[in-house]
């Protein structure tokens, strides 16, 4: 694998004769699988290897390579004098291309130390075990949550058995206090969620859900926020460009102003969910619901030719993916990237330019065209009817219709 790098023998041979050597070609191979040209992977080869030298100097094996001694390995990159160190390996790159090196040797058992995560309480961690399998919530979910119940239990020393439904208002009024409005209701719903579950536990006496003040929010005072039809289709236009990700833009796109899909929907896609035969697409949401939807014509197409022209190589069923190294099924936040550029480039005026306001206009647009709440509804999946009923306060003629006159204002005899 490394003579594919190099253009002399002599190269590979000081690399295999290195204290990383037996590794080298397994981690080189690894990189090109993540789509990484000739250049990258070798410069991810002589960092491993310059790491690996400068760590036997010291006595430790590569076995023994953690995140500490990786920190030192970048301290002393500012000072380093090692005998063969390419030019440029003070780069700032360094420091990912060792880090990728040590992911590869946990992954293979070479390094049998755990990454370090966040170091939470352990009731904490049995919290978020029941949200993930029990409840079947998305990690998104769960990794908003888990620091709220943590930051509660912090005011008692881990101990919610002396709770008390003081501590518990002081905690929240203090956090909506240090954070924006909008997270005041998400708070309040954590809180309670974490306090019902010490009492299920038998961790906490009593139930102190009661002590959990009400943050006043009216759903329906707003408008949603939305795209005339025009303007959505100039958006999805916006995507035919010489770009070699147009195609995979595109199909995306669609399929959040079609369907009406979550980001997450879109991007945990897989190809299995996609039923050609049928003409229907599977979609797990929120609470792992399972949902078949009508897959439209022109997001079929779309979703066609990215995977004929356009879709990288790589070992995932996910559909869509990154377009550069390494390559990795793309994320929301890349998503609501793709979102917000198209709409730069199409010169629409939106009020936001995330993904949801494709969501919101795909419903505008079915009111206005005569569509039901249940079924907009059932085409959005959402739970509660109240959610769909924010859509019917946009129809302002329809509202004009049935509104009933002001009264008149009628003088006192005396």
């Amino acid at each position: 694998m490394l003579e594919r790098l190099f253009k002399t023998d002599f190269t590979p041979r000081r690399l295999r004769d290195g204290p990383a050597g037996p590794f080298l070609d397994g981690f080189a191979e690894s990189m090109f699988a993540g789509g990484y040209s000739s250049t990258t992977v070798g410069s991810f080869v002589h960092a491993a290897d310059h790491l690996a030298r400068w760590a036997a100097r010291r006595g430790v094996a590569v076995a023994d390579l953690d995140e500490d001694l990786l920190a030192r390995f970048v301290r002393h990159l500012l000072g380093c004098r090692c005998r063969g160190c390419r030019r440029g390996a003070h780069s700032k790159r360094v420091p990912f291309r060792i880090h990728a090196f040590l992911r590869y040797l946990r992954e293979e058992g070479v390094v049998t130390t755990s990454a370090p995560e966040t170091i939470r309480p352990q009731l904490v961690c049995e919290y978020g075990a029941w949200m993930r399998d029990r409840r079947g919530l998305a990690e998104t979910t769960i990794a908003h949550s888990l620091p709220v119940a943590q930051a509660l239990l912090g005011t008692v020393n881990d101990d919610p058995a002396r709770l008390d439904a003081t501590r518990v208002r002081e905690f929240v009024l203090e956090y909506i206090r240090r954070h924006a409005p909008a997270s005041a209701g998400c708070v309040t719903t954590i809180v309670r969620c974490f306090l019902r579950w010490l009492v299920v536990q038998g961790r906490c006496a009593t139930d102190l859900t009661a002590a959990v003040p009400k943050v006043p929010t009216w759903r329906l005072t707003r408008l949603p926020r939305y795209l005339p039809a025009g303007d959505v289709e100039r958006i999805i236009a916006a995507c035919d460009r010489p770009s070699p990700v147009a195609r995979r833009d595109r199909a995306m796109l669609l399929l959040l102003a079609r369907l009406g899909l979550r980001a997450a929907d879109v991007v945990g896609l897989r190809l299995g969910d996609i039923e050609w035969q049928q003409g229907r697409l599977r979609v797990v949401g929120k609470g792992r619901r399972e949902t078949r939807l009508p897959l439209p014509q022109d997001a079929g197409d779309a979703i066609l030719a990215y995977l004929e022209s356009e879709r990288p190589a790589a070992a995932t069923d996910h559909v869509f993916l990154t377009a550069r190294t390494p390559i990795r099924p793309i994320g929301s936040s890349g998503l609501q990237d793709v979102a917000r550029r198209a709409i730069e480039r199409a010169g629409v005026e939106a009020p936001s330019r995330g993904t949801h306001i494709l969501r919101h206009s795909l419903a505008i647009r079915l009111l206005r065209e005569g569509a039901t709440l249940d079924a907009i509804g059932a085409l959005l999946r959402h739970r509660d009817v109240n959610t769909t009923a924010l859509y019917a306060k946009v129809d302002i003629d329809l509202l004009r219709q049935v509104a009933q006159p002001w009264p008149r204002a009628e003088v006192s005899p005396c």
